[in-house]
């Protein structure tokens, strides 16, 4: 069955020349500025949710990561027959609709209503 299915993933339309050519410098500002992004993306969004789940963040993490690796899941299951046009075209959807989701929940903190049980007896 692996085997098939992976045969069947190997109908890309590769061509001879490369899009870009390779080059050490642009591997390495590109790795760099990745990095920092990640990094940044990360980090804002863990205070946010240290933030909004002051009391029990241990769960919030847990779905924000569980949610993070389904969708890293996800996108290995289709790099594989997607051609990258299309791969580009879901990344810049789905970083357009996480751009306005944090924007709006920076700027609008008082519309998001979450309620958590109480411990207190």
């Amino acid at each position: 069955w692996y085997q098939r299915r992976v045969r069947g993933f190997q109908t890309s339309r590769a061509t001879d020349t490369p899009i870009i050519e390779s080059n050490i410098y642009l591997t390495l500002v590109m790795g760099v500025l990745l990095g920092l992004g990640d990094g940044g993306f990360n980090v804002s969004i863990y205070a946010n949710l240290s933030t909004v789940f002051e009391h029990k963040p241990a769960p919030a993490f847990a779905v924000f990561k569980f949610v993070q690796s389904l969708m890293g899941a996800g996108a290995f299951l289709y790099c594989g027959s997607l051609l990258l046009p299309f791969q580009l075209a879901i990344l810049a959807v789905t970083c357009l609709i996480a751009c306005f989701s944090f924007t709006f929940l920076e700027r609008f903190p008082q519309h998001v209503l979450i309620v958590l049980p109480s411990t207190e007896e």
